[in-house]
């Protein structure tokens, strides 16, 4: 048996917290969005990105119930590596949240980065490293993925890539999945 990752993303995946991106538009005119909107955003020419308020201590972070019970189920498992694999440049504050608030350990990586192919990135050079069995989850479809079409590059490793809807209204999960069946019927043609 190969070695097993389990990674998880942080905002709106485990936990929800009071924090925006903010998005300085070509015209000058700034959009505040919080991080299931951003999720979805289309990204227009132009449109330059601010982090700060995923660059401090966390904000009122209330968990996620189902998606951290899995975490926890994760982590009491040996045999597997556990990861959380944010897009947030500082890990710390997410860490210095779980330990002192939770009583729970966890390995955080923070990236610094938006693109959804740094995540999938990040997952390869975990494949490279010999892990062959990979469950990934995150609130965002781009990264869901990303990181799932390293199935195609990598058909010998099981890769399971889940998209974290727990913490949306049954009205966006239904746009959600119109959109990605939508996607996919298009793809096909």
């Amino acid at each position: 048996m190969g070695k097993v990752l389990r990674v998880f993303d942080f905002d709106d995946t485990l936990a929800k917290s009071v924090s925006y991106i903010y998005v300085k538009h070509k015209d000058g005119t700034e959009s505040k969005l919080d991080p299931a909107q951003y999720a979805k955003y289309d990204e227009k020419p132009g449109d330059e990105y601010d982090f700060r308020d995923f660059n401090r201590m966390l904000n009122k972070p209330q968990i996620i119930k189902k998606n951290f019970k899995l975490l926890q189920q994760m982590l009491t498992s040996g045999d597997k590596k556990v990861t959380i694999l944010t897009a947030r440049k500082l890990a710390f504050p997410i860490r210095y949240w779980f330990k002192k608030e939770l009583g729970i350990n966890v390995y955080v990586v923070g990236l610094g980065n938006n693109d959804p192919k740094a995540k999938s990135d990040w997952i390869e050079k975990h494949i490279q490293k010999g892990y062959t069995d990979i469950a990934f989850m995150d609130d965002s479809i781009k990264n869901v993925k990303a990181v799932g079409n390293l199935q195609k590059k990598y058909p010998d490793v099981r890769i399971k890539s889940v998209l974290a809807v727990e913490h949306l209204s049954q009205d966006d999960t239904r746009e959600l999945l119109e959109n990605y069946i939508s996607d996919q019927v298009e793809s096909y043609l």
